[in-house]
């Protein structure tokens, strides 16, 4: 009954220290998918070097766009929906 519980304990920590690594995973693979037509060559490898987290890189790039583009630009929504 306690190898049980140990066994059982250290899967739990197991999972709660893998969670926010998946979690991060996931939204990365997110952000890819959704910004892939209207991201560049440079943009996919600015993604894979990011040390920050998806969302945060989405933002930057609508930050970017506007700053191009001015702000409230309708070329800049497609960034939108990437960190929403």
């Amino acid at each position: 009954m306690i190898r049980f519980l140990g066994i059982a304990v250290a899967v739990l920590v197991l999972l709660a220290a893998a969670y926010p690594f998946g979690r991060e995973a996931y939204h990365r693979y997110q952000v890819s998918s959704r910004l892939d037509s209207v991201m560049d060559a440079s943009d996919r490898a600015a993604l894979s070097q990011w040390n920050g987290d998806a969302r945060s890189f989405g933002k930057t790039l609508f930050d970017r766009c506007e700053r191009e583009q001015g702000a409230g630009a309708p070329a800049c929504e497609r960034y939108r929906f990437a960190f929403q």
